[in-house]
Order: C-alpha cells, then structure tokens, then sequence
C-alpha cells in the first residue's frame, strides 16, 4: 500500500518550488534587454564611439534597421545612466527586419563606423564609453562576427594584432535617456557641429577611403547596387532612412553657441552704445538751447 505524502512535506515542496520560480524569474528579468523589438524583428549590439553618432549612422544609411536605440552595456550597474554607468560602453541596439537586412550585414556597418585602431575611445572622444566592440547573442551570430572580422582584415591587410575591436558575448542592453535618443534630429545643428569638431567623418575616411565611406554613408548609392541579401540569403531592394531624415547638417554653429556669442557680442559693444547715445544726447541738447 502506498501512503500520500504528509500535507506538510507537499507544502513545504511546494513553497521551495515556488521560490526557485521567483528566483529564476527574477533572474530573467534582470539578464533581459529593458527594450523590447517587435514581433518578427531581430536586433544586434555593437559600440561605435558616441551613440549619437551610431544611431545616426544606422537609421539613416543602414539597410533594413527600423530603429537605433542609444544605450549602455557591459557595465557594472543595473540601470545605468549617462551620469553613472562604470564599465559601460556606449552602445547602439540595431533593431531591423530579418526579410530586409541581416546580422552580417549589419555587422559591416559598424565596422564601417568605426576606428579600428583605437581601443581607448572613438575619434575625439576617449576613456572606457567610448570602446569600440561588436556583440554577438549566440555561436551563431560568433561565427558571423568572426567572418566578418576576418574579411575585414584580408581585404585591408591589416592582422589582428593591429586591431582594437573585440567581439564579444552580448551582455545587457540598457535604454540612454529620452534626450539621448534621436539626438541628430532632434538638435541637427549641435549635433552637425560636434561630429565635424570630433573629425569623425575625417578619420572615418581616412582609414576606409573615400569610395568605402561613400557607400555606407549615402542614402542614393550604396555597395551592393540598390540590393542587398536578407538572413534567409535572398536578394531584397535596400531600404535605408525610414525615418526620411534630412541631410547632415555638418559644422553649423550650434545653438548655445550662438547664444554666447550673442551674449559676448552685446556686452563688447554696449559701452560704444552707451558712448554713442551720450554723444547724441549732448547734441541735442545744443540744438535745444
């Protein structure tokens, strides 16, 4: 004859399952991206120096990408912010469309927007942020990275050792503030104005030449003639910049600054107002009399 458990043992079972529950719940929760893509998307991480740049890059050129999220990953601290996220890159959340883009590609196009050679930073900007680094989900998306990487090399004659670009397992992907996200339309002109004083666009040309960055930088021309192969390796048209925006508006003087200047142009030349309305006011005062 076989006896039931005693209720407190079910209990007590229960309970402990209940537990492990919550715990790998929890745990999921915290080793999930806090931004979700759509149904039937797929996304892929990377750092490029300055996510403002990224997002542009990406959004406006990239092939397939219905979004560019800013962000921060591999970093010590849940929840990180612009202010506080120690070990963190800067980073870009691609979101695209499987059936008009893919990983590969998309890993080009970093590449693309990067300095190859500099591990401490991106162009002007320097210090732990700034890191460039490619990030793959799983073995497959390794081996993709690792190709990438690879044809990179043979084709520039660069080895590996001269590189400072490391793919790397992708960590947590955290969502920058609101004012971070879209930066190069919402505030074209400061954004215009410190990607030329970074020498972003110059060193990017530099290192991959003219006709490279060409391709990957204009929304009328691109290196796969108007095509490109989706993730299930079927030709598709190239549709870039989804979100129709303008183009680079390149060196212009942001608004702060011409507010300084304002400012310093009008304190400068008041005396010689003041001075010049102290004249007037004799002279009249000639004429009355």
């Amino acid at each position: 004859m076989i006896r039931s458990a005693p209720l407190s043992i079910v209990a007590s079972v229960t309970s402990v399952l209940l537990v492990l529950m919550t715990l790998m719940t929890q745990k999921a929760s915290v080793l999930a991206d806090d931004y979700t893509v759509k149904e039937g998307h797929k996304s892929m991480l990377c750092a490029v120096g300055c996510f403002w740049c990224g997002e542009q890059a990406f959004e406006q050129y990239a092939p397939g990408v219905s979004e560019a999220v800013s962000g921060y990953a591999g970093g010590t601290n849940e929840n990180p912010t612009y202010r506080n996220h120690p070990g963190h890159f800067e980073s870009i959340l691609v979101e695209y469309d499987p059936t008009k883009t893919s990983y590969e590609l998309l890993v080009q196009y970093a590449w693309r927007n990067l300095d190859p050679f500099d591990g401490i930073g991106q162009f002007c900007d320097k210090g732990t942020s700034y890191r460039p680094a490619i990030f793959y989900a799983n073995e497959e998306e390794k081996e993709v990275a690792d190709r990438v990487r690879d044809g990179v090399l043979a084709a520039n004659n660069w080895t590996i050792d001269e590189i400072a670009v490391p793919n790397l397992e992708r960590p947590v992907f955290w969502t920058a503030e609101g004012y971070h996200q879209d930066y190069y339309l919402k505030n074209p002109s400061n954004y215009g104005f410190y990607k030329e004083r970074c020498g972003r666009t110059r060193r990017l040309k530099t290192v991959w030449g003219e006709d490279e960055y060409k391709c990957y930088h204009d929304v009328d021309t691109t290196c796969f003639n108007m095509t490109v192969a989706n993730e299930e390796g079927i030709d598709v048209i190239a549709e870039t910049n989804v979100k129709n925006a303008p183009p680079e508006t390149a060196g212009v003087m942001p608004r702060w600054a011409a507010i300084v200047l304002g400012i310093a142009a009008f304190v400068i030349l008041l005396p010689f107002f003041v001075c010049m309305c102290k004249k007037y006011c004799k002279l009249s005062k000639k004429d009355v009399a």
